[in-house]
């Protein structure tokens, strides 16, 4: 129960965090800028990030570090109001980043202690973050669009300060830790299956991040405002609810690289929609397929990653799974994206991120179906 009502109030956070750009345009920063102020400092907090959840493997103390993270988010979003300058921006991010990126990935980790071997059934206890985000987000829409954009930071700090109370409740993980040598815990880095995995999120990843990043300023140049990105966000938040609810049989049943599969098709019918028909009735039902493109592709990431690292790399592999997920790949996309958008606009954005989708989803699918070919073949001639 603990773990679904701290979703639902985080991820109200992540409605507010949907407006940030609107913000920076607001204060005169141009698209070229705010892919800067998105991509660096979260590219910088990631040589911090990967420590998060390594220490969280080494010293056992999961809830408490996840409470010195959601404190440290907190204070650094009030930051923002600061300021409008640029390079400060840059530098409150990068504080932001700090303490927000593994937020997530340590609240996972605790989770899946937690789950156990129901590791499958993660997806029924985060489909409340995508009912809080859902809820909220077109309400905040249409309050920033009335007041001012500043007013979000505010947003924020409140839902996660009730986020940090309900982390009180969250039970400890009850897993057996044990003190690893550093030259046992960077095996996790020598995982060929993890590698070429996070291969994979990163390309897909990277369209998906250029998307958040630009598709605020896609609805502003078609027409739309807060309240219209709003509805939008909200009709997105709205599918993931029956993919997160529906992962644990969907995993059960097909195959990891039929499902990756479906995922990657997702992706490049989602932003070929975009490029080709940019009216805002279709720019609204595409949102639909953010069940696929994020709530299945997100439960399967969280699966998969817990399978092939084990329990006692847990946190350390959930932490570079979310820094592939949420930051390296966030850094290409805004920067990818905003040379893109700036260049070419965001139709043929969107057309080069539907091609990408399609050839990245082909080679992977190839790559797994070789890689248990070969496992079959292995075990065939063991038997």
């Amino acid at each position: 129960m603990y773990f679904k009502a701290f979703n639902f109030f985080f991820y109200i956070t992540m409605a507010a965090f949907a407006y940030f750009n609107i913000y920076f345009n607001d204060v005169g920063l141009t698209s070229f800028q705010i892919g800067i102020v998105n991509a660096i400092p979260k590219g910088l907090s990631l040589l911090i990030m990967p420590f998060w959840g390594m220490a969280t493997d080494y010293f056992g103390e999961n809830k408490k570090i996840l409470m010195i993270t959601i404190l440290g988010t907190m204070f650094s979003v009030l930051l923002f109001p600061l300021t409008s300058d640029f390079y400060l921006l840059l530098l409150f991010m990068f504080i932001y980043a700090v303490f927000q990126n593994p937020v997530i990935p340590l609240t996972d980790t605790l989770l899946l202690d937690y789950l156990g071997s129901q590791g499958e059934d993660y997806g029924k206890y985060r489909l409340w973050g995508s009912v809080g985000y859902m809820v909220t987000v077109l309400f905040i829409g249409y309050f920033l669009e009335n007041t001012r954009s500043v007013n979000l930071f505010y947003v924020y700090a409140t839902a996660l300060f009730i986020a940090l109370v309900m982390t009180y409740f969250l039970p400890a993980s009850d897993r057996d830790f044990q003190i690893i040598k550093l030259k046992d815990a960077l095996k996790v880095f020598k995982n060929k299956e993890l590698f070429v995995f996070l291969i994979f999120v990163f390309v897909l990843q990277t369209t998906m991040n250029a998307y958040y990043t630009y598709f605020p300023l896609y609805i502003v140049a078609h027409g739309g405002g807060e309240l219209l990105l709003g509805i939008a966000m909200a009709v997105a938040a709205a599918s993931e609810i029956f993919t997160f609810f529906a992962s644990g049989k969907i995993l059960a049943r097909f195959k990891v690289s039929n499902v990756l599969l479906l995922i990657s098709v997702g992706f490049c019918l989602r932003w070929f929609l975009l490029f080709s028909l940019p009216y805002m009735p279709i720019i609204i039902l595409s949102q639909l397929l953010h069940s696929v493109t994020f709530g299945l592709f997100y439960a399967t990431g969280v699966y998969y990653v817990n399978s092939v690292t084990g329990a006692a790399f847990r946190a350390t592999g959930q932490n570079l799974f979310a820094a592939t997920f949420l930051g390296v790949s966030a850094i290409s996309g805004n920067l990818i994206g905003g040379f893109l958008y700036q260049r070419l606009g965001g139709e043929l954005m969107y057309l080069i991120w539907s091609v990408t989708a399609f050839i990245c989803g082909i080679i992977y699918y190839i790559f797994m179906k070789n890689k248990n070919s070969k496992t079959d073949l292995e075990e065939a001639v063991y038997l």
